[in-house]
């Protein structure tokens, strides 16, 4: 995640006329300014709506840099008297350039269809990006540090049924390619000593059931998530190398008090077989152990959680206070106290759409090498 400049982006956001709201409705224009929905609209009267913003920033690894970022969310109506009320749901995209010739394009969806009778997922992304290794485990040194850089080319795309409310089984396909390595000289990738060193084709089928019981998947205020998932990466439909990943996911959420907020989150990552460097478990990201780079430390297995309070403060803006645990491993006798990465830090919110729950975000966390800033859009879980 960019370190310190991104928190730019929130000010140029709030003084540009720079974004833009669309609604089936007519009269419905009459509630927004700018793009930002009325503070007294609460009620979800709006069927779809478009929220975009350009990205301005720099850093010492990209120099300038530019792009755009945005969520289109949208809410389909329930079919017949009396059926299930149908959750908002959402697609979002990033895009920027840098001066250093980096380019970065994501995007992914979570799509409910009426009445909830299927929940479609999925994720794409190209990435050209120089990026550091460390070395792998979760006792690497920052003086380890190399450079490199390489293509990626992901696509994520998963089919869940309603089996029971809340419940959804389904099955999941991964296809990653990644090419086009270039290495610091002289270091553990260019020596060809890590798995994956030269990249390869990650093809897999996952299973996936997931519990959902949250009233809103873009800003939870009650509710669960339980996920259970394992992905099968093997050579019979492609992959390079054969390896197995499961994945535990579960977060809790209590309202306290009007918009007050208690959220927990934890997450479980297994790896078993043959794991490339780059499909590793890592500890940090804008949304579990924030205060850490994505890749500042990995390894096959991941354990972690954080618990986050959320609370309005006036007019649009809100406040968050979070704090967290968790650590790569290879095997759980590498795990103790004095290795374990700690997160704490707090962050800003800024209301886009009432209704919706729909925020924008800048926080900050603090780890044991210092801390980092992350701006983006919707809550980090």
């Amino acid at each position: 995640m960019i370190k310190c400049i991104k928190y730019s982006l929130l000010f140029s956001m709030l003084l540009g006329n720079i974004a833009y709201s669309q609604t089936i409705e007519q009269h419905e224009k009459k509630k927004r300014f700018l793009g930002f929905r009325s503070l007294n609209d609460t009620i979800d009267d709006v069927k779809k709506g478009f929220f975009i913003l350009p990205l301005l920033y720099y850093t010492p690894d990209t120099r300038w840099a530019a792009g755009a970022a945005g969520v289109y969310y949208f809410k389909l109506s329930p079919k017949g008297v009396n059926e299930y009320e149908t959750r908002v749901s959402n697609i979002q995209f990033l895009a920027d350039y840098t001066q250093n010739r980096q380019l970065d394009v994501w995007g992914q969806w979570n799509v409910f269809t009426q009445n909830e009778n299927y929940l479609l997922k999925g994720e794409f992304r190209y990435r050209n990006f120089p990026d550091r290794f460390y070395g792998i485990g979760n006792a690497s040194l920052k003086t380890d540090e190399e450079r490199y850089e390489y293509n990626l080319l992901s696509f994520k795309s998963l089919f869940l049924k309603k089996v029971y409310p809340s419940v959804f089984l389904g099955v999941d396909y991964h296809y990653e390619k990644e090419y086009g390595f270039k290495y610091t000289q002289g270091g553990k990738l260019e020596d060809g000593s890590i798995v994956g060193h030269n990249g390869g084709i990650q093809s897999a089928l996952g299973l996936v059931a997931i519990y959902d019981s949250r009233d809103n998947v873009i800003n939870t205020f009650k509710g669960s998530l339980f996920e259970v998932s394992s992905y099968f990466y093997k050579p019979q439909i492609g992959s390079t190398f054969d390896f197995t990943f499961l994945n535990v996911l579960y977060q809790k959420y209590w309202r306290l008090k009007g918009r007050q907020v208690l959220a927990l989150q934890t997450k479980a990552r297994y790896g078993f077989g043959q794991v490339p460097f780059l499909d590793m478990s890592n500890a940090g990201n804008d949304d579990i152990l924030r205060g850490y780079p994505k890749n500042r430390f990995r390894d096959v297995n991941f354990l972690g959680g954080q618990l986050e309070y959320r609370f309005p403060l006036f007019w649009r803006f809100g406040m968050v206070t979070f704090a967290g645990a968790g650590d790569v491993f290879g095997k759980h006798s590498d795990l103790s106290m004095a290795k374990v990465k700690y997160s704490v830090g707090a962050g800003l919110r800024f209301v886009v759409n009432p209704a919706e729950r729909l925020n924008i975000r800048l926080d900050y966390g603090y780890g044991r090498e210092g801390g980092y800033f992350y701006f983006m859009v919707a809550e980090s879980f």
